[in-house]
């Protein structure tokens, strides 16, 4: 788990679409874009890479957080 925390806080973008998905729940990648303002190529790619760490997971179209991906934020938010 501790490569996927360093991974997440190595990159400010990742570590808000963590956040999001943390407080708002399931979400479609155009509103994680819309909803942080980060565009909409840029929210893919971060998508795929945290879909393959086991962080998300693509839920019917829509983005949620995995176990790993709830341990993950619990961890970051108590570094904080």
């Amino acid at each position: 788990m501790e490569e996927n925390v360093g991974f997440i806080l190595g990159n400010p973008q990742r570590e808000r679409v963590l956040r999001v998905l943390s407080s708002k729940g399931k979400m479609t990648t155009e509103r994680i874009a819309k909803v942080e303002h980060i565009p909409l190529q840029a929210i893919k790619r971060i998508m795929n890479e945290m879909s393959e760490r086991g962080i998300i997971k693509d839920e019917g179209g829509s983005w949620n957080l995995t176990e790993m991906g709830r341990e993950v934020d619990k961890e970051i938010k108590k570094r904080a």
